[in-house]
């Protein structure tokens, strides 16, 4: 059996979400022939920036028209004309993967972004790929460019995300609420005590992990420093991914910052970190979010980029597993009290625990193999 995992470096999270099933499918069936490709892969090197770096320009530089625009194209009497323009970009810049899909041929197509899943599923619709198509959506409320007719089955992370895709006319059979995939160590909870010791931290001490996300985009900076305003002695673990001049302007702020201050760029072992830490502030990513709550660690979601992010956070928040602070300067705030509720902060756990699933890759997986 051949089956095709893709996705698009268009942030971190569709990538994560395509690497956790590739392995849960090699370990599931160590016959199966997998292939994890990035759907952009061939095309010109100036598309793909634009596609990854100018996305990220545009939801940094102009979050209102980002939004604007999300929204706009979202609406139930554009959405047809939506899909038209989806397909016409689709058309002229997805000739590549459309021929890399023919040539490969796969039994499954599994695919973690839109653009990947729309390219397949117009193959299928002209008989071109006879692959059965996953579509894998990796926020907890889908955009119209998620929906494509030839998809056979949808993977959503909560019930939640069902109702909305029925309420768009998507048959429910269709729609499998399994979890976002991420890597299965988050299920795992480590032994703070050990961890922290490892790592050279403060078990006892109240601990924030703030993550600005792998490309390093978000207002940590601004956030670290309001920071200040908190009196109650607290570690702040941050995260700059892959950010150095913010590693570099963190790490001088140490010597004068009033809290105990760890700074890290790119990390592998997030698992750990959380392990060791009581509240999570970051932006909304469906992964990150996601990571999370398989950890039962409580979050404060800040400064959502609107659209996806905002939709995340709202729905994260309805749940019970976060609290959505959003301008940073309500942060310290939260954080606070939070700090001095520890059982709205054991019941934040709870409910995150309840909604993240560790089995997600294994699950996505094993549908693949019943379809």
């Amino acid at each position: 059996m051949k089956v095709l995992v893709t996705h698009v470096p268009a942030g971190s999270g569709h990538e994560k979400a395509a690497e956790a099933v590739s392995n849960a499918i090699r370990k599931m069936r160590p016959d199966a022939e997998v292939l994890l490709m990035n759907g952009l892969d061939g095309m010109s090197s100036a598309y793909q920036w634009a596609f990854t770096q100018g996305y990220l320009g545009v939801i940094h530089k102009y979050p209102a028209l980002w939004g604007a625009a999300y929204h706009l194209l979202d609406l139930k009497g554009l959405a047809w004309g939506a899909y038209k323009l989806h397909r016409l970009g689709n058309a002229s810049h997805g000739k590549v993967l459309e021929g890399i899909l023919m040539h490969h041929n796969p039994d499954v197509c599994i695919a973690t972004h839109f653009f990947p899943a729309e390219v397949a599923s117009y193959l299928k619709m002209k008989g071109l790929l006879k692959a059965k198509l996953i579509t894998v959506i990796t926020d907890y409320m889908p955009h119209s460019v998620w929906i494509s007719l030839g998809t056979d089955a949808y993977v959503v992370g909560m019930e939640l995300t069902k109702q909305e895709l029925v309420r768009r006319g998507i048959p429910p059979e269709k729609i499998h609420v399994l979890g976002i995939p991420t890597d299965p160590k988050f299920g795992r909870k480590g032994d703070r005590q050990a961890v922290a010791a490892r790592l050279g931290l403060d078990p006892e001490m109240f601990t924030l992990l703030i993550v600005s996300g792998g490309f390093g985009t978000g207002p940590v900076e601004p956030l670290v420093h309001a920071l200040r305003n908190i009196r109650e002695p607290l570690q702040a673990l941050v995260i700059t991914g892959k950010n150095t001049a913010l590693y570099h302007r963190l790490e001088n702020l140490r010597s004068t910052f009033p809290h105990n201050l760890k700074v890290y760029g790119f990390v592998d072992n997030m698992d750990e970190l959380m392990d060791v830490s009581d509240l999570f502030v970051t932006k909304p990513g469906g992964l990150s979010c996601t990571e999370a709550m398989m950890k039962g660690l409580p979050m404060v979601l800040v400064a959502p980029i609107p659209g996806q992010e905002i939709r995340n956070a709202w729905i994260i928040e309805k749940f019970g597993a976060a609290v959505l602070a959003g301008p940073v300067k309500k942060a310290p705030g939260i954080i606070q009290e939070l700090r001095r509720d520890p059982a709205r902060l054991k019941e934040m756990a709870h409910r995150g625990s309840s909604a993240g699933r560790p089995n997600a890759a294994m699950e996505t997986a094993r549908l693949a193999f019943s379809l």
